[in-house]
């Protein structure tokens, strides 16, 4: 019997550094442990070196363009879906090829409706993007796979048709206990950390001025550690933490790699992440399996993931924001209590279990 051939559309893997290529790759690293022969789809170059195994072959177009790169997923997979004669093909970004074969069957993750909810966090024509081919691939999958209980509520709500094709395969973590020292200057439990891509549906303005009324009424207040790449949205973050004297307690780190990140989580007293939308919140996960509280929206996902281990606020109020800031730093009984639980949340959340379920959608479309 021959071995099932599966095609991915890789284009996540464009992009590291984000919440979608960590889920992606982690899936597609074990995933192809498991056997079949995996076909790798995309319009740009992206970094094969993780996936080198004898069962997995990359099909690149290598178009610089993002504009080309969407029009050349369209044009071009199909066509290697039917030379390659694939049995399944995996979206794992809301998307499928608009000609992909019939015989061909499909899965699509659906990672959040953003643009249902907040689309004007996001760029007009990614907004666009998403509202023309999401609904298209849902609609042609054999089977869909969202990342949380909130994703799939809201797919029930907005497409209630493709209800009974729903499966939830989570996020989860690669940062794991706390071995090892602090890297030289950190102090355990030292400050407040964020961790996200600067663009609107973070909300870090409203955090900073939030973090801004929690210092003026406590001149002790731990600092505020930002992690993260430069999204979209046009604001300065820089020029708002001048604006708001705040340039000795809130340090812009950029983007960092897994084990600077991992530092980063090990010498925090508490994530913040007050985000207006998420579908699943990789962070909070991050941060439970190192033992960190955090402080979430209690809307979206946020307070699905964090469990008992997570103070939540309202976004949209830099009262509640600042206030639970105090009451995490001041009341010691309250923090030790979220500690301690974060170990049992944290435990809801495993790749390898995630990547399993996530193969056995793909064979079970092919009827294996």
């Amino acid at each position: 019997m021959r071995e099932l051939r599966i095609g991915v559309d890789v284009r996540p893997l464009c992009h590291p550094g984000t919440g979608i290529y960590r889920y992606t790759a982690e899936l597609l690293q074990r995933m192809c442990a498991m056997g079949g022969d995996w076909f790798f789809y995309s319009p740009q170059p992206y970094d094969t070196g993780p996936f080198t195994r004898p069962n997995v072959r990359h099909r690149i177009a290598g178009l610089p363009s993002a504009i080309r790169a969407s029009q050349t997923a369209q044009l071009f997979f199909p066509l290697w879906a039917k030379r390659d004669a694939l049995d399944v093909f995996w979206g794992p970004r809301h998307q499928l090829p608009l000609f992909l074969p019939g015989s061909i069957r499909s899965a699509v993750t659906i990672h959040d409706l953003v643009w249902k909810e907040f689309g004007k966090t996001m760029r007009f024509p990614g907004r666009e993007i998403e509202a023309f081919f999401m609904p298209r691939a849902m609609a042609r999958a054999t089977d869909i796979a969202v990342v949380s209980e909130f994703t799939r509520c809201e797919v029930e709500k907005y497409y209630p048709r493709f209800s009974d094709k729903v499966s939830i395969v989570t996020g989860a973590s690669l940062l794991h206990g706390a071995p090892g020292a602090l890297a030289e200057g950190q102090t355990a439990q030292g400050y407040f950390l964020f961790v996200g891509t600067l663009e609107p549906r973070k909300n870090l303005p409203r955090l900073l001025c939030a973090y801004a009324r929690f210092v003026a009424t406590c001149p002790h207040a731990r600092k505020l550690k930002i992690v993260g790449g430069q999204g979209w949205g046009g604001h300065d973050t820089l020029e708002l933490v001048r604006e708001l004297s705040l340039s000795d307690r809130v340090e812009i780190l950029g983007r960092l790699d897994d084990d600077q990140l991992k530092q980063m989580y090990r010498g925090a007293y508490a994530l913040v992440m007050p985000s207006l939308y998420e579908g699943f919140g990789l962070p909070i996960a991050e941060a439970l399996s190192m033992e960190v509280p955090v402080i979430t929206s209690r809307q979206s996902a946020m307070s699905e993931v964090a469990g008992g281990a997570g103070l939540l606020v309202d976004p949209f109020s830099e009262r509640e924001i600042a206030d639970a800031l105090r009451r995490l730093s001041e009341n010691t009984a309250v923090y030790e209590t979220l500690r301690a639980r974060t170990h049992v949340e944290s435990r809801r959340y495993d790749w390898d279990r995630s990547a399993a379920k996530m193969y056995r959608l793909l064979t079970g479309a092919t009827g294996e």
